[in-house]
């Protein structure tokens, strides 16, 4: 079975080309070749099946952008769709970020503009210089199911099968990074807000034969 596998990848990488694959995590168990945490405020872990966060601020009266970064499969990333299963937040906003990188020509500085889609909420933010006020869009901290569409600039939004948001940004034509992100407004309290999620998947991932070749393998190697 093995060698049938390989003998196929191999001619796929002889014919060029990519192919799309669909990546899932059940968050059983926790490896860093998948994700990667960007910032200090927070605490990622597995447990019991799912991806929890919990805000651990440095200090008081700030405002905290984390992220928990998408890496099993390098960006850029052009037509996909993210599904989250069981997901919500308390105290804190919490869901997908996707990002674009920009060269501001003016300060001649890379930057990054994300869009926020949270349980209950959609901000925008300019390198997660973001502030997330008390008011809330959807009265959401949890769904059972939020499902996020890119597609050549165009968002889709989806919460508990119902659409909440369709709209196109021309200057988004890829999203350079997908992460979690978990953002809040800290007071008196630096322990207050926290986050889970069940199950992530993402359809629709353009890999070349030859990565999908190695993944495999390399899964075929631990089994």
């Amino acid at each position: 079975m093995r060698i049938f596998i390989f003998v196929i990848y191999a001619f796929l990488i002889l014919q060029g080309g990519a192919v799309a694959v669909t990546w899932q995590d059940d968050f059983e168990l926790e490896t860093e070749d998948n994700w990667q945490q960007a910032g200090n405020d927070s605490v990622w872990r597995i447990e019991d099946g799912f991806l929890r966060a919990e805000i651990r601020a440095q200090q008081q009266w700030s405002t905290i952008f984390e992220l928990y970064q998408f890496i099993a499969y390098p960006g850029p990333y052009h037509d996909f769709t993210i599904r989250l299963e069981t997901i919500g937040a308390a105290e804190a906003r919490f869901g997908i970020a996707l990002a674009k990188h920009f060269l501001n020509p003016v300060a001649e500085i890379d930057e990054h503009g994300y869009y926020l889609f949270f349980t209950n909420d959609m901000q925008a933010s300019r390198d997660g210089s973001v502030f997330v006020g008390p008011g809330q869009r959807w009265n959401t901290d949890e769904l059972q199911q939020m499902e996020l569409h890119f597609e050549g600039g165009r968002f889709q939004l989806h919460a508990n099968g119902e659409s909440r948001m369709d709209f196109r940004d021309a200057n988004f034509d890829q999203i350079d990074i997908i992460a979690f992100v978990l953002a809040g407004f800290v007071t008196d309290d630096v322990n207050t807000g926290s986050a889970w999620v069940d199950t992530f998947t993402i359809s629709g991932l353009a890999v070349s034969p030859k990565r999908k070749l190695a993944t495999t393998w390399a899964h075929l190697k631990q089994e």
